[in-house]
């Protein structure tokens, strides 16, 4: 068989393909034959590049993330904002409701798959965290606009509880319980002064959820 010139374009020819039908048939749903018919390509070009569905969707998601990455670094730069300000956004932007469909729909929840669970969880710590959040935390320090000594620290409690614990992407659950974990959410963190969860936020979150 030819060596193929452009690994760069058949890969991406896979994904693009996968995060559609992951888009329209939802993760579970979808086949990694699916994803081979989509792409036109024969199996054995896809199989040379990934050699399982969970691979692709991995990808899928660090290409999600990139673009997350972007807004998070629009928001981390915007000097119109308080560091207090910036973190409000920081929600606001990610648990928008077509945003939130769009990853429950998409990727497997983080708590039925302990690779996706640890990549996530590493990405948090490693890239998200320290590049974007924490020097939002520092910025509220300096106008006053946040209260703590320890920027570093504070900003892993928060988005560590919020990215695998807060929303049902992470853990499948009931409206009333997600509502639970929302009021549990906003009493932690208005405790420290910071009011990032609003009530319209938690509402929407709920409505994501399936009833008992």
């Amino acid at each position: 068989m030819p060596r193929n010139k452009y690994p760069e374009q058949t890969v991406e020819k896979i994904l693009s393909a996968a995060e559609r039908l992951f888009a329209q048939k939802g993760y579970a749903k979808t086949t990694l034959q699916d994803i081979i018919d989509t792409t036109g390509l024969s199996k054995g070009a896809v199989y040379h590049h990934f050699k399982s569905k969970e691979e692709i969707a991995a990808k899928v998601g660090d290409r999600l993330g990139a673009r997350v990455a972007a807004e998070l670094a629009r928001i981390r730069d915007d000097a119109a904002l308080t560091g207090l300000q910036k973190l409000q956004t920081v929600f606001a932007v990610s648990l928008l409701p077509g945003r939130q469909q769009q990853l429950q729909h998409m990727l497997p929840h983080l708590c039925d798959d302990p690779q996706f669970f640890t990549m996530e969880y590493h990405d948090l710590l490693e890239t998200t965290v320290p590049l974007y959040i924490t020097p939002m935390i520092r910025q509220g320090v300096a106008d006053g606009s946040i209260q703590t000594e320890s920027p570093e620290a504070l900003g892993e409690a928060i988005f560590l509880l919020a990215d695998l614990w807060l929303t049902p992407q992470a853990r499948p659950t009931t409206p009333a319980r997600q509502r639970a974990r929302c009021a549990v959410f906003q009493q932690m963190t208005q405790a420290l002064g910071l009011d990032l969860l609003t009530d319209e936020q938690a509402e929407a979150l709920a409505a994501l959820c399936e009833a008992e």
